[in-house]
Parts: C-alpha cells; sequence; structure tokens
C-alpha cells in the first residue's frame, strides 16, 4: 500500500497559483528595486559627467592657488612690511627708502614685466579652460552610436523632445542648435547640446572638423534653412563620407534630386507629418516596426519565460525571442545574450525597461580559452 507524504501529495490548483503567484512577485519587487538603480546609476553618472567637463580642473585649480597667493603676498609686502621698515628707520632713511620704494613700483621695466607675468599666466589660464566647442566634443565622445541633430526647429524639438522624456535615449542623441531657444534651455540639463549662434561659422569646415563625428550613427539635419542645411551637409559629408545622414525635403538643397548625385546614405524624409512617433521608432531606434522594440533581456528575468516576464510587468507583452540565427516563441527559457522583441503599451514602461538594459547590463563571464585567445591576440599586437 503507497504511503501518499505531504511532499508526494499532487498540489492542487489553488496551492500551484499561490507558488506562481509568489514567484512573479518577487521578479516584479526584483525588477522595481533594479529600476531604481539604474535610474539612480544613470543620475549618478550624468552628474559626474558635468563635474568633470564643467568643474576646473585640478591643474586649473593649483594655478588659480598660485596667482592668488602671488598676489596676497605682494600685497602683505605693501602693506605691513614696508610701513614696518619705515618705521625701523631714522626719518632721513625714511625718506629716502620711500623714494627709491616709489621709482622702483613706477619704473618703466619693472611695469613691463609685471604686465608681462600677468599676461602669461592669464594666457595659460585661458588655455586650460575648454571651450564649448571642445566641452561638448569631449562629452560626447564618451557615449557610443549617437545620432547628432543639427537645428532648431519644431521638427527637431518634436524628435528630441520624444527621444528624451518618453524613450529614455538621451545618452543616444546629441544637438548641435543654431539658435539658443526656450526649449532648447529646457533639454540642457538632460542631454548634450551645442549652441551656435553664428551662423557663419556653420560655412566654415572648422566646426566639423573640430566634432569628427568619430561615435556617429547617424547625422539629421532638420533646419528649416535650405542655405543651413547645405553647408550642413556638404561638411558633414567630407568628414565622414560614410556616415548615414538624414535631411527633410522640404528643406532639402535643389542638387539631392539630381539624378547625378548618388549617395546610398543620404536618406530624404518626404513627409515628416507621417507623425514624429514613426521618425523616433523607424530612424532613431531601428525599430521594424512600432510600437516595438528589440532589447538585451533585463537581468531581473534570466531564468523566466518570456511568457513570465509578460505576467510580471505591466504595459509591455514578449512577443519573440532571438538567439543567434533562431527566432524562439515566447514560452523559451530566457537566457544571457537573448534579444527580445517586447510590444510595449506605454512609453514610460518602455523608457523603464531600457535603462535598466541600457545602465545594468549583464555581464558574461569569460571562459579560459577566451582568456588565452584575448592574451594572444594582445602578444600578436605587440
Amino acid at each position: 500500500m503507497e504511503v501518499i507524504t505531504e511532499e508526494s501529495r499532487p498540489k492542487t490548483d489553488i496551492e500551484l497559483s499561490h507558488k506562481k503567484s509568489g514567484g512573479n512577485t518577487i521578479r516584479r519587487l526584483k525588477f522595481t528595486l533594479t529600476s531604481i538603480r539604474a535610474n539612480l546609476k544613470f543620475v549618478a553618472r550624468a552628474i559626474l559627467r558635468e563635474l568633470k567637463y564643467f568643474l576646473p580642473l585640478q591643474d586649473l585649480f593649483i594655478l588659480i592657488l598660485m596667482v592668488i597667493g602671488i598676489i596676497l603676498i605682494i600685497a602683505m609686502f605693501l602693506l605691513l612690511l614696508i610701513p614696518l621698515i619705515i618705521l625701523l628707520l631714522s626719518e632721513s632713511e625714511a625718506v629716502k627708502f620711500q623714494t627709491e620704494a616709489w621709482r622702483f613700483m613706477t619704473d618703466p621695466t619693472v611695469l613691463r614685466w609685471a604686465a608681462g607675468i600677468i599676461g602669461i599666466a592669464t594666457f595659460v589660464i585661458r588655455l586650460m579652460i575648454k571651450s564649448p566647442i571642445m566641452r561638448f566634443k569631449d562629452k560626447v565622445n564618451t557615449k557610443k552610436d549617437v545620432t547628432y541633430v543639427f537645428g532648431s526647429s519644431r521638427s527637431a524639438e518634436q524628435f528630441l523632445f520624444e527621444m528624451v522624456n518618453q524613450y529614455g535615449y538621451e545618452d543616444k542623441v546629441a544637438l548641435i542648435a543654431d539658435a539658443d531657444l526656450l526649449w532648447i534651455r529646457k533639454l540642457r540639463s538632460q542631454m548634450d547640446i551645442y549652441i551656435e549662434q553664428n551662423l557663419k561659422e556653420f560655412e566654415k569646415p572648422n566646426l566639423y572638423e573640430t566634432i569628427g563625428f568619430a561615435n556617429a550613427r547617424r547625422v539629421m539635419i532638420l533646419s528649416d534653412s535650405i542655405e543651413l542645411n547645405q553647408n550642413i551637409l556638404t561638411h558633414v559629408r567630407n568628414v565622414r563620407p560614410d556616415i548615414e545622414i538624414i535631411l527633410l525635403s522640404q528643406y532639402a538643397p535643389i542638387f539631392v534630386f539630381s539624378d547625378l548625385v548618388k549617395d546610398n546614405n543620404l536618406i530624404v524624409i518626404e513627409d515628416l507629418d507621417m507623425t514624429i512617433q514613426g521618425l523616433v521608432y523607424s530612424l532613431s531606434l531601428d525599430i521594424g516596426f512600432p510600437p516595438t522594440v528589440e532589447i538585451d533581456v533585463p537581468r531581473t528575468h534570466l531564468g523566466a519565460t518570456g511568457i513570465q516576464m509578460t505576467s510580471d510587468l505591466v504595459k509591455q507583452k514578449v512577443l519573440l525571442i532571438k538567439r543567434k540565427n533562431q527566432i524562439l516563441p515566447p514560452d523559451e527559457i530566457l537566457k544571457p545574450g537573448d534579444r527580445i522583441i517586447v510590444y510595449f503599451y506605454s512609453n514610460y514602461y518602455m523608457k523603464t525597461t531600457n535603462r535598466i538594459v541600457t545602465e545594468l547590463p549583464y555581464k558574461f563571464e569569460k571562459s579560459e580559452s577566451e582568456i588565452i585567445q584575448e592574451d594572444a591576440r594582445g602578444l600578436l599586437e605587440v
């Protein structure tokens, strides 16, 4: 006769549902805590970047302290030491000392040396303080796959507000504006912006050569001036012949429509009114069809299935799982290296999930063979 113990007793549907809901609750809590951690990391990194590029450098701080110290020493000498020396001298000697001191301080050679020292110190300080364009370049170059946006038009405003406020892709865009407008000031604290109000600078190659666009994924020219767009297009193409450039058709130079112009990396948007959301999805998030996005698996759901992730997280649904060259159904267990195609019902949850994936990516442990191969490649390079 078989004895049924508590361990071997079949679980009822109620017990199984309680167990399932308990696992879902733990994963949801883990996702929420991870989301908070990712947001804190993003804020901390943004603050550190601002401190790094906008506060005086250590060398500059030391130089300023040295200049202040020299000024204080001279002031103390003039205000304290000279009167003290005069008190110790006799009346005739004091008069002679004052005369000699005044003659020394007003001597043209001494004044020229003092002016030269001050000029050199000022020149060195100016060299050590980065110009706005260099600060912009250095900050943007810390990122990868950046979409550079030119212009201060309504189209640029809508596009960037979508990218930053709805999708959380402020690290993926950088603005080079031709006017200091109110909406640009609102975005200044959230993304990298360089403002060049002198339109003559857009006609020269210096601006584009300085920026370099080494980490550019694409360049979007969203200015509402045809002449300005022509200058930007020409100079960007000279710096990066291979980069993808996107233009608005209503503001595109006439020559881009000529059959003589063959540029496979030049995309002209016929109608921006097809909705800004469509532009964001198709051009900036590299998504085939809205409102889905292909992302890495959040670390909170490695080991769970795509269906479990759907049940855990509101306003989003896992449609497919991509594993190397395979397309798998959502009931597969999610593994490191997988990519998931997610349907989002809300931009807010898309931004939340994206923040976890980008700020807290899963780190793969390297095998011994991979470490040996990397060491071998390093030796060959040497």
